[in-house]
């Protein structure tokens, strides 16, 4: 018997393959991801998929062929047919999830799946109930079985790299999905063409005939449904696993940023119970994951914390939250160690409909405060004593004057300096200097009061503002501080003594503001060291006047060469018994623009004292120089011109470079010039000697002014180059009523005269000095009876002639 086939329901089934082994890719991609009972709900949606293709694929094409006799279908034998490609493909399916390693692990399995394919297929050809019997090709079935195990093999390595690969593999779906439908659909066909029908008497069939071509398309489209419902089932599994692998990925990360984060990070419910602790929260508190986690957020509070908020921590919690909430506040934790530490926190919320949790941030802030009260200590502290500096005095001072404004009361300002503290330095080095001044500070600060301020002005000046108190009251203060520091320091085994000098100034009845008191008690205190040191001296007026014009006279003697108000005038030194003026003393005047002439008596010692003495002695000297030097020009016979010299030039170590300086430039020789020292200058002969014998050595006369006023001593005649002496003034103004005067007179001359020494007697004004001077062979003279120091232009006119009256011997 021959049949034909109905060609929709062959392309049919052939469409029935590729679908089905499309579907079974999808699968097993999805099969990839999945794991435990995922896993085994994926093999059997595959088993099902993969199973129900082949048999449908199967049916229809059995359907498809026509012998034009009716068919029925065994119901066991169709049910076996069924269980046999569902078994294939669940074997697949399994050998695809455990993972087919090796090539023969794929072969061994094609056997069992291409087994079973042929079990379904020839199991279904049995099925079939008609009027005829069946009769195979041994070599068409043998073809079939071959095909059925290379398609299986194939169908396995197809699978197996769509498994491994899916992305890879991706853009070749479709043809793969070909290839597998060909297989089975080869495989089928293959098996229908070894099968030969022929006719047999059987009683004819008596149930109700359908329609194969209705039959097919039916069971296509359960077959589709199926399909289509697993590979849906796929899809829609595969977005809610993205989904959650999406979520896990992003707990995962937020977790990672969590412990990774360098700041604490605490999750606690709205109970105050914490529920997330991470690593930095162990590193900040001490408390570990399981210390922490299920304890109240009271373990990281401090006790001070409930003094504000006595209700405790977690109802606080309850009725602060809404005022911290997406703000950064900074306040105190606690460590497990019982340690109180700052901290910042930013807090957050999240709600549902039972419970509201709060997330945490905190930082450890212990670093950025102790650096902001370092900039603050720096900004408003003494960096060696950690006093109060000058900013925070000035701040303090503010607030005790408006404080005393307000409640009517006084308040007073204690300016403090230390007595030669230079010497401590220059001596013992600016380390020493350095404690000292700690040490000092420490006594300041014990023997003042609670409310007193102590701060460090400057250098070794300190000032104390003391509240509520009077004069009297400031007075005992600074008789405190004298009797502190008046016992002896130990620094490295040396015992230093140091005195201060204390200036009190008042408020209100010395000044009204600040700066005004401030400086009103460093005026008081500068007298108090004027005066000798280790006192303290109130300010007043009279005092606030006397240093208010010494201080003017500093200011405007840096300025007075520069603007011509100094000048030389010179005082003829006169030859006793000739009246020859052959030499002159330089004296230096000051006429201030707006004080008038000043004293050398004063503006000479405040030279010295601020050092300006250096610069106005060789100004002075150069002047004089010159002026001696246009004199000799002008054809005047003359012995020399004298200059005094301060004991501050003589100490300064370019003293003698000057002078040689001072020659080179105006061009007088040496031995024009006289130098006069005081007694004082010579007070050090180590440092005295040398300079003078060097002066000697260039050819300059060196004179000892004023001697027997000061600490007078043979060892200067004896021991010193000295060419003249010249007797003060004070002995010859008195010569003539003070027996000692004269005996003092008599003694210097006669001694000059037995060292060979010129001698000058200073401030003659009266003829009866004169005589005695004459009487006792003196020199030379000066003084108003022959002149007072004049301006340069009047000395030719005057004296470049012997003075008329002046008594001859």
């Amino acid at each position: 018997m021959t049949g034909s086939y109905h060609t929709w329901l062959v392309i049919l089934s052939i469409v029935v393959a590729v679908a089905a082994s499309f579907a079974s890719l999808t699968i097993v991609e999805r099969l990839k991801k999945a794991a435990g009972p995922a896993k085994w709900k994926w093999v059997s949606a595959g088993a099902l998929t993969l199973g129900g293709g082949i048999w449908a694929m199967h049916f229809v094409a059995m359907l498809a062929y026509d012998i034009g006799m009716p068919v029925r279908y065994d119901a066991w034998l169709l049910t076996w047919s069924i269980l046999s490609s569902a078994g294939a493909s669940f074997l697949a399916f399994y050998l695809m999830s455990s993972g087919l390693k090796k090539r023969i692990d794929a072969a061994v399995g094609s056997i069992f799946i291409g087994g079973g394919i042929l079990s379904m297929h020839f199991v279904g050809m049995e099925a079939m109930v008609m009027e005829a019997g069946t009769r195979y090709d041994v070599l068409l079935v043998s073809a079939s079985a071959v095909i059925a195990f290379a398609s299986s093999f194939t169908a396995l390595i197809v699978l197996k790299g769509f498994m491994n690969h899916p992305r890879r593999l991706q853009r070749f779906k479709i043809g793969a999905s070909f290839v597998l439908g060909a297989g089975i659909s080869g495989m089928h066909y293959t098996g229908m063409a070894s099968a030969s029908f022929y006719p047999v008497e059987t009683v004819a069939p008596t149930d109700p005939f359908m329609d194969p071509i209705p039959l097919g398309y039916l069971v296509t489209v359960g077959v589709f449904l199926l399909m289509g419902w697993f590979v849906l089932l796929n899809r829609y599994d595969s977005k809610v696993e993205e989904h959650s692998s999406h979520m896990l990925f992003m707990d995962n990360l937020y977790q990672s940023i969590v412990e990774s984060a360098n700041d604490a990070v605490i999750t606690m419910n709205q109970d105050g119970m914490i529920l997330a602790w991470n690593q930095a929260a162990v590193d900040t508190f001490g408390f570990t994951h399981k210390e922490a986690v299920g304890q109240l957020i009271n373990i990281v509070i401090p006790p001070s914390f409930y003094e504000t908020y006595p209700e405790g921590a977690a109802i606080s919690l309850k009725k602060g939250a809404a005022r911290v909430l997406g703000q950064t506040m900074e306040m105190e934790g606690m460590h497990a160690s019982g340690r109180v530490f700052p901290v910042e926190l930013s807090l957050s919320s999240t709600a549902n409909d039972e419970q509201t949790y709060y997330t945490g941030i905190i930082r450890d802030i212990t670093d950025r405060v102790q650096q902001q009260e370092r900039i603050k200590e720096l900004v408003y502290k003494d960096e060696l004593t950690h006093l109060p500096n000058r900013r925070m005095l000035n701040n303090h001072m503010e607030n005790v004057l408006m404080q005393a404004r307000k409640n009517d009361e006084e308040a007073g300002v204690l300016f403090l300096d230390l007595d030669r503290f230079k010497q401590i330095n220059d001596v013992y080095g600016h380390k020493t200097g350095d404690a000292l001044l700690k040490l000092v500070t420490e006594r300041l600060q014990a023997c003042t009061g609670p409310h007193d301020f102590t701060a460090r002005q400057s250098g070794d000046e300190f000032i104390l503002v003391l509240r509520e108190t009077s004069s009297y009251k400031a007075g005992m203060a600074a008789s405190q501080l004298l009797d502190a520091l008046r016992e002896p320091f130990m620094i490295d085994d040396v015992e230093l003594f140091v005195t201060p000098s204390i200036g009190i100034c008042l408020y209100p009845q010395d000044g009204q503001e600040a700066e005004e008191l401030i400086k009103f008690a460093d005026t008081a205190m500068y007298q108090a060291k004027q005066e000798g040191g280790n006192q303290y001296q109130f300010f007043t007026m009279e005092i606030n006047e006397t240093i208010s014009r010494k201080m003017t006279l500093e200011t405007g003697l840096r300025k007075a060469a520069g603007l011509g108000e100094i000048e030389i005038y010179y005082q003829p030194q006169v030859v006793i018994g000739t009246g020859d003026v052959k030499s002159f003393e330089a004296l230096v005047r000051w006429n201030h623009r707006e004080l008038g002439i000043v004293s050398p008596l004063d503006f000479i010692p405040l030279a010295e004292e601020t050092k300006l003495i250096i610069p106005l002695g060789k100004w002075i000297l150069h002047k004089a120089c010159t002026q001696f030097k246009a004199w000799l020009d002008e054809g005047n016979d003359l012995c020399h011109i004298s200059v005094n010299i301060s004991a501050v030039q003589f100490d300064d170590p370019g003293f003698v470079d000057s002078v040689k300086q001072v020659l080179k430039e105006t061009g007088l020789e040496p031995r024009y010039l006289d130098l006069e020292l005081t007694e004082s200058v010579v007070q050090n002969p180590q440092t005295a000697i040398p300079f003078m014998h060097e002066l000697k050595a260039m050819g300059i006369k060196i004179s000892l002014d004023d001697f027997g006023t000061g600490y007078s001593s043979l060892n200067y005649l004896k021991d010193f180059p000295l060419d003249t002496l010249k007797i003060d003034k004070s002995f010859i103004q008195t010569i003539h009523q003070s027996p000692k005067d004269m005996a003092v007179v008599d003694t210097i001359i006669h001694m000059a005269l037995n060292l060979n020494l010129n001698v000058i007697a200073e401030g003659v004004e009266t003829p009866s000095q004169l005589d005695y001077l004459v009487s006792r062979k003196c020199h030379q003279y000066q003084g108003y009876l022959c002149s007072a120091p004049v301006p340069h232009d009047q000395i030719s006119t005057r004296f470049f002639q012997p003075v008329k009256g002046a008594p001859r011997i």
